[in-house]
């Protein structure tokens, strides 16, 4: 076994049909040919299209995703990430691997007969994304300079391959090498031009140089931390700095200010760096502000980091202890993660998937497959509550990737979560039964890209934040609607929506337990119905 088996992969969650169901995307992974084993190829990724009442089909080769373009092979795929790159109203996917990226358009099938559904079609190579990558991992979409078009942030692992296989060993067993044996490789950002091309700009943006002690990147997340409208980017690194980058672009030009280590983001409480895996942000304690959370390797605490930035500082304070959140010890390896209102009460909850990537452990009590958990947000602090994922919480699995969405659109946050050498499981509405909810869709004008947009929701004497993120978890893609948890209220007041170009709109006591549309510009909301 070899470090490029150790990652696994992710999911991602869109509703690529348009038929406001989520449909499930999953990486294919790889395997080794050759007479020496030692070349490495992929299998086609799996597209499932969601047809309601729980049940699933596989499209992936009637929608075009079983081959690539020119009769490409697959390569060894990881993750996912899903954003509508040319503003036509569809979201399109791409997949990121080992030594490769795959950008596939999503488009009718017949555009004189919309009836006969949606297709992918491998446009890697007219985008400008078929070279330049070693090993991409996590990715992310979103709107960096504010011109409406999404551009895309691309993490890179280690300089790897099997010429460079090193061989580890604690005396007795051989084992797999660690990512500090490695060299970090380069991570890269690409503007979207509006015409079908992505153009790498990762000199001119000021990303931040590869080597043995920087990058190593796996999770990422974007999201809008100091309320400009600007999407900012934090980079989980494996064994390095995480890299909090905020955006100081204009239109037409990419540039960024990495703030880590003045931010308080880079490192954990005693200043040392983590294996750091998975990431997200969210208002987790009524603040208004996005906090940043990420999931770390064993003998090392997950960080979760307050926003206190303010006017003229960029600052965040980290808080694992404070709110309960160490109390889950650092026998795990956590992965894919989110925050989630799993019980609908307006506090968003946290989930972790867990397992290990030694083959052979050297502590005692820690296994290589190993539990997944979720803690209740009970005003800002946390409590363990993983018996609400049932029997699934009750084992131990090797997982990775995660992504949360509402599948059947009944309010209540779904997990998806992918594993190594066991089937990707899916858990349905793993709390909030009873409790009112309000969902929200929003779409920027003329299909602008809505990442850093701030949605506030007014229930009774609570103000409750959301954000449009892009990336986020461990190489996944979430439901990108917001969910707004009530409790027992049975009516809400004002949503205020703040637009990245700082356009706000404001709607007055919308309906409760459905999904809203909401359009930039539009003064009325499309109330979504289940099919």
């Amino acid at each position: 076994m070899a470090i490029l088996e150790s990652l696994g992969g992710g999911a991602a969650l869109l509703d690529y049909n348009g038929d406001h169901l989520l449909d499930i995307y999953l990486p294919g992974g790889g395997f080794y040919t050759g007479e020496d084993k030692k070349t490495i190829a992929g299998y086609a990724g799996k597209l499932y299209k969601n047809l309601g009442k729980n049940r699933f089909q596989d499209v992936t080769f009637e929608v075009g995703l079983e081959k690539r373009a020119g009769g490409q092979s697959w390569f060894y795929t990881h993750g996912a990430a899903v954003a509508d790159y040319d503003r036509d109203g569809w979201p399109d996917l791409l997949v990121t691997g080992w030594g490769h990226l795959a950008l596939f358009h999503n488009v009718a099938v017949d555009e004189r007969n919309p009836a006969r559904g949606r297709r992918f079609v491998d446009v890697t190579a007219e985008a400008g994304l078929s070279r330049g990558i070693v090993w991409a991992t996590g990715a992310a979409f979103g709107d960096l300079d504010g011109d409406g078009f999404p551009d895309l942030y691309v993490c890179q692992y280690v300089n790897w391959s099997f010429a460079n296989n090193l061989h580890c060993s604690d005396g007795k067993i051989l084992d797999i090498c660690p990512p500090k044996n490695f060299d970090g490789l380069p991570h890269k950002v690409y503007r979207n031009n509006g015409k079908g091309c992505f153009v790498d700009v990762s000199e001119a943006a000021g990303l931040v140089e590869a080597g043995r002690d920087s990058c190593k990147g796996l999770g990422v997340v974007m999201v809008d931390l100091n309320d400009d409208g600007k999407p900012d980017i934090y980079v989980a690194n494996d064994t390095t700095r995480k890299l909090l980058y905020i955006n100081r672009s204009k239109r037409g030009a990419i540039r960024f200010e990495e703030v880590g280590s003045a931010s308080g983001t880079a490192f954990d409480d005693r200043g040392n760096t983590n294996g750091s895996m998975g990431v997200d942000a969210a208002d987790f304690d009524g603040s208004g502000k996005p906090c940043l959370w990420v999931t770390n390797y064993e003998n090392e605490l997950h960080g979760l980091y307050r926003n206190a930035m303010g006017s003229n500082r960029i600052a965040f304070q980290f808080q694992t202890n404070v709110v309960g959140l160490a109390e889950m010890g650092q026998k795990y390896v956590g992965w894919g993660t989110a925050f989630l209102d799993a019980d609908l009460d307006g506090w968003e909850d946290l989930f972790v998937a867990n397992g290990h990537v030694m083959r052979f452990q050297h502590f005692e009590g820690v296994t290589r497959q190993q539990p997944a958990l979720l803690f209740r947000n009970l005003g800002g602090r946390f409590t363990d509550v993983r018996s609400q994922l049932g029997e699934y919480g009750r084992t131990n699995h090797l997982a990775r990737g995660a992504a949360v969405g509402d599948l059947d659109n009944d309010g209540r946050p779904d997990l998806v979560i992918c594993h190594q050498n066991e089937p990707t499981a899916v858990l349905r509405g793993i709390g909030g039964t009873g409790n009112h909810w309000l969902g929200v869709q929003l779409v920027g004008a003329a299909n602008a890209d809505a990442v850093g947009t701030r949605a506030e929701l007014r229930v009774g004497q609570r103000t409750l934040t959301r954000f449009v993120k892009g990336g986020g978890s461990y190489l996944s893609s979430s439901d990108r609607r917001l969910l707004f948890g009530l409790g027992d209220a049975t009516k809400v007041d004002t949503l205020t929506v703040t637009w990245p170009n700082r356009d706000k709109q404001e709607f007055h006591g919308l309906s409760i337990d459905c999904y809203h549309r909401i359009q930039q510009g539009k003064a009325t909301t499309e109330v979504i119905l289940s099919p």
